[in-house]
């Protein structure tokens, strides 16, 4: 019989608060994380008492002369290792958040422009509108204004979103489609800008979730000769 394999990275090894003081690592909290060394912030991939501690033997052997262990001078080392973690920590999520948020509201006004048919490059246009907007109503908080422009509203970034918006909002049409017990299929002949001909595929059906029937365009083809 052959044996299962075994994998050490699934067996929740659970992270000591001695290791701290002993081997000077420490264990974010988030899923999923991994120990870091608070002198070199290096990682360990295991949480695993045998990693830190070789890790700590062969790359620390200076700071065990100078901080014995259970010695205060190492309490006050590690307090500062700690906070200095901590902060560096915070900013970086503090950072991340704001990212997000700038992506969100580029998004907003992406979705926006596609929804009144505007192109790409307005964008821009209602980045500078919102930066002359923010000036007169919040001229003395700055942070506000960095905040706007900030936000990614090139006509280049706008198309890349679109099309992500457009990868969603399919994705979610079909989703939706496979809970629906049934759906009509209707198609039309229409032409764009230049006369190019098209088929125009719509659908109708019961949405599950709200209860009413619902009309979407699921695809626009071209029709060729």
């Amino acid at each position: 019989m052959f044996s299962k394999k075994r994998k050490v990275d699934n067996e929740n090894r659970k992270f000591l608060a001695e290791w701290t003081e002993q081997y000077c690592f420490t264990l974010p909290v988030k899923p999923r994380a991994v120990p870091v060394c608070l002198i070199c912030n290096s990682t360990v991939v295991v949480v695993k008492c045998a990693d830190l501690k070789c890790h700590y033997d062969t790359m620390h052997k200076d700071f065990e002369k100078k901080f014995p262990l259970d010695s205060a001078a190492r309490k006050n080392k590690l307090q500062a290792y700690l906070l200095s973690y901590k902060n560096s920590t915070t900013m970086l999520v503090q950072s991340m958040s704001g990212q997000e948020k700038s992506v969100e509201a580029a998004l907003r006004v992406c979705w926006t422009l596609n929804k009144h048919q505007k192109p790409f490059t307005d964008s821009e246009i209602v980045n500078e509108c919102m930066l002359e907007v923010a000036t007169a109503l919040f001229e003395e908080k700055k942070h506000i204004i960095n905040a706007i422009q900030s936000i990614p509203l090139s006509a280049r970034s706008n198309t890349r979103r679109t099309e992500l918006l457009a990868d969603d909002n399919k994705n979610n049409l079909i989703h939706i489609l496979e809970m629906a017990s049934c759906y009509a299929i209707a198609i039309d002949e229409s032409c764009d800008i230049v006369d190019s001909e098209q088929m125009s595929i719509f659908v109708r059906f019961l949405d599950v979730e709200s209860k009413v029937f619902r009309d979407e365009l699921l695809a626009l083809l071209p029709l060729k000769c």
